[in-house]
């Protein structure tokens, strides 16, 4: 199911058109989870943020919702630093009100499966910013998990850069990637590139 909080009429009509058939989808008010509702893991809730006064309405909205509804945030303007922020705050996806269709059905699917999807802009604009420390030993000990080739790839990952780019600098299959990637995930326990980015970088 996708829940969606907006009060535009386009917006509500363009997620209903393009996504109803697939997940079902369902209008919602702000008072919406004034009620007792049920939720599942593959709930999603697209929130609009520009129908709110200002960030601390939306936090507050947030902090209502259950955890176990995931939140796709979208904006006319979008920020990096208001998407770092958004993402910081357990958002699970910041997206621009113009994004393309191919965009969003690869953030719904990322977001379903449990992970965040990250514009590339908005990855690298996280990684510069990342201030979190981490003893280096604890570091070293994660990444000596992983073989040399995962390193690599784990390395460019954090860099920000997509898959695409880190088969042709490593002259690998995309699919190889792919498969790098998530045995990176797996090895060192983590769902995706932005926690692997703060790994590695901080």
């Amino acid at each position: 199911m996708i829940y969606i909080n907006s009060k535009h009429d386009n917006i509500q009509e363009y997620w209903v058109k393009h996504y109803d058939k697939k997940y079902n989808t369902k209008i919602i008010g702000s008072d919406f989870f004034d009620y007792e509702n049920t939720f599942y893991e593959k709930d999603i809730l697209i929130l609009d943020i520009d129908q709110f006064g200002k960030i601390d309405d939306v936090i507050e909205y947030f902090e209502m919702i259950p955890k176990s509804l995931k939140v796709i945030v979208l904006t006319k303007q979008p920020k990096l630093a208001q998407g770092a922020f958004f993402i910081k705050e357990g958002f699970k996806s910041y997206l621009g009100k113009n994004t393309s269709k191919i965009i969003i059905d690869k953030a719904i699917e990322t977001v379903v499966s449990g992970n965040i999807w990250i514009y590339p802009q908005l990855m690298n604009f996280i990684i510069k910013n990342i201030n979190i420390s981490t003893q280096d030993d604890q570091k070293s000990k994660s990444l000596d998990k992983l073989s040399s080739k995962e390193q690599n790839v784990a390395n460019l990952v954090a860099q920000g850069f997509s898959n695409k780019d880190i088969a042709q600098d490593l002259g690998i299959q995309l699919v190889t990637v792919k498969k790098h990637i998530s045995s990176i995930f797996i090895k060192l326990n983590i769902k995706d590139r932005v926690a692997l980015a703060i790994l590695i970088n901080s």
